[in-house]
């Protein structure tokens, strides 16, 4: 049988060269790009009422007998409420069931942060060259 084959450009990256830990998204695509720029949209104001919320908590310095904040239980209640946001919109933007392949039960901030900069240049890749395509053309034409 006759077969044709059609690049979408889908983007396949393992995880900690793991093959069984695979992710795939589509910088072509106008819904993954949709969901990408309202997640950064997102992300500024969250970012925003997370650090706010984090002052606040900071402003006691209030210690038990221990020496751990008194206030220890609410600090890591908003790092797992931070982390479970990041894991949902990552979810929503690169597919159901990403944050588990990627992180595993893991919740650092930090993580987050490497998540997005090893996807960024590949996205960036992709982008850069469709926008080059139409300014290469405008630049043609108004030099005409």
């Amino acid at each position: 049988m006759s077969n044709i084959n059609i690049n979408t450009g889908e983007i396949r990256l393992t995880i900690n060269d793991d093959e069984s830990r695979v992710i795939v998204f589509n910088p072509n695509s106008l819904e993954f790009m949709d969901n990408l720029c309202e997640l950064i949209a997102d992300l500024e104001n969250k970012e925003k009422e997370y650090k706010a919320r984090e002052v606040e908590l900071d402003k006691n310095k209030e210690v038990n007998s221990y020496g751990m904040p008194v206030n220890l239980k609410e600090k890591l209640e908003l790092l797992k409420e931070t982390c479970g946001y990041m894991r949902e919109k990552i979810d929503t933007v690169f597919g159901e069931g990403t944050s588990q392949k990627v992180f595993g039960n893991a919740n650092t901030l930090d993580m987050f942060e490497q998540f997005f900069e090893g996807v960024t240049p590949y996205i960036e890749k992709v982008r850069g060259a469709k926008i080059n395509k139409y300014t290469k053309n405008n630049k043609k034409n108004v030099m005409r």
